[in-house]
């Protein structure tokens, strides 16, 4: 553990299940459409990132940690509050004497924090850009830039007709999800996809306890693929856990149709979330032709923008 984040455990107190309420009325105040400031995703990822409340009566501040650098997320707060929660931010940085960092802030939040410090500069994060769909597109792989995805789909819908069956998720099959999981690149001895299947583990334990929405796929009987979404806005849901059996053709595409088709038809985009700059994955996301991007924007002094 580093320093910071003793100071951190010694200060303030991490966020726990009683907090998640609050964090939950808090972020639809806001309706930030950017995909960390999501309540599923921030129990997800919550001992790879753990999370610091610190409130009064105006605002809801998150301060993280990553690789021992201490982080702080969009202020919670209407937008009459936003400096006041921005320079209490950075006082608390001041006090540990580290390098006043914001993670995950969209261009519009950047600069309303250059209008406050002009001192500094923002750069692009492109590894954490947002890739956003059209619901409508991902319900029917229409049009000729998803031909290559629709025959996969095709493919999975001639060969297991008969055989797969869709279902919204309950709190029997929610058990047999985590079996599946339990199975899912169970040999990986990746850091990332352990903490991403622990975390996953975590969410399904929490099944109508927290707010989402959940969808399988049986192919014989057996589950083989899940999906669990959240709402962030009342124009975008955002899909935070995709899981299925690589092995079978079409599968995925499957997942994405039949999960948005039952359980988000009603919204008109979808954020299926960032790249973590990994090639494979931004290719995969690419693929799909995003409606558009949320980029996303770090804060750094004048001259260091190039860094």
């Amino acid at each position: 553990m580093s320093e910071i984040e003793i100071e951190l455990y010694h200060d303030f107190l991490p966020v726990s299940m009683e907090q998640w309420e609050k964090i939950k009325d808090y972020l639809k105040i806001k309706q930030y459409e950017e995909s960390n400031h999501n309540l599923v995703n921030m129990i997800l990822w919550q001992e790879w990132y753990p999370l610091f409340c610190v409130e009064n009566d105006h605002y809801l501040l998150l301060l993280g940690i990553h690789e021992g650098e201490l982080f702080i997320y969009m202020p919670l707060c209407k937008d009459e509050y936003f400096e006041e929660a921005i320079r209490k931010a950075k006082s608390i940085f001041d006090t540990y004497g580290v390098k006043f960092v914001l993670s995950c802030f969209t261009k519009e939040a950047m600069d309303k924090v250059l209008e406050i410090y002009p001192e500094y500069c923002i750069c692009p994060a492109r590894e954490s850009f947002d890739y956003v769909y059209k619901v409508e597109k991902l319900m029917s792989f229409a049009g000729k830039k998803l031909q290559k995805k629709r025959n996969h789909l095709n493919a999975f819908y001639k060969d297991y007709e008969g055989r797969f069956q869709y279902e919204s998720m309950n709190e029997t099959n929610v058990i047999e999800c985590k079996e599946f999981l339990d199975k899912w690149k169970a040999e990986t001895e990746d850091a990332f996809l352990q903490s991403d299947r622990k975390g996953t583990m975590r969410i399904l334990d929490l099944f109508n306890r927290i707010e989402y929405r959940g969808g399988c796929i049986r192919i014989d009987g057996e589950i083989q693929a899940f999906a669990i979404g959240s709402v962030l806005s009342n124009r975008m849901c955002q899909e935070n856990i995709e899981k299925a059996n690589p092995e079978i053709r079409g599968l995925y595409q499957a997942l994405i149709k039949e999960f948005l088709s039952h359980e988000f038809s009603e919204f008109e985009y979808v954020n299926r979330e960032d790249d973590m700059g990994y090639d494979n994955l931004r290719q995969a996301k690419m693929a799909y032709y995003p409606e558009f991007m949320i980029e996303k924007y770090r804060l750094c002094r004048e001259g260091e923008a190039s860094d």
